[in-house]
């Protein structure tokens, strides 16, 4: 089982052909949905709710059709998700906001929280407040965090993950 969590703005990507060059997010969802995934979510609910404002359209529109769709619809699934407990007032969370310091950036202080809390990749193509950031973002969340815990964008992922695994 692998545990992941994926920033809103991948899913959003995955029907932009700007962003996502030779159709790499569709495979590193695809790739990432044969290891029967669990993606990490916070208790707070601030990346459900985020998931549900921005994708939920899409989701249950009768008139998307092809494989971005689908992916959707099966990356929504409430069963893939694992809650991580979420205290918006510890140190983990105050070492982040350091770094994401944006008033109103608190769905990315919480993908960050959640990928350092529940030891998993954080996959986002947020160079603005993660990426851009990760050296400091790593720094700061040194001791919060373990070993899985990464923060790459979706081409980063797919190129190291995805296509490397297939050489």
């Amino acid at each position: 089982m692998a545990r992941i969590a994926i920033d809103t703005n991948v899913f959003i990507h995955l029907t932009n052909p700007k962003e996502n060059p030779d159709s790499h997010i569709d495979q590193l969802l695809s790739h990432l949905a044969k290891d029967n995934p669990r993606l990490c979510v916070d208790s707070t609910k601030k990346i459900s709710n985020e998931y549900l404002e921005k994708l939920g359209p899409r989701i249950n529109s009768q008139d998307e059709k092809g494989i971005a769709i689908f992916l959707l619809r099966f990356w929504m699934d409430q069963g893939l998700r694992e809650e991580i407990a979420t205290d918006v007032q510890d140190r983990l969370m105050r070492r982040i906001e350091r770094v994401i310091i944006e008033r109103d950036e608190h769905t990315d202080r919480t993908f960050v929280y959640v990928s350092c809390k529940g030891d998993c990749p954080l996959i986002s193509n947020d160079h603005g407040h993660i990426i851009g950031r990760r050296a400091e973002l790593r720094k700061q969340t040194r001791e919060y965090r373990g070993s899985a815990t990464s923060f790459k964008t979706s081409l980063e992922y797919v190129q190291e993950y995805v296509r490397g695994a297939a050489r």
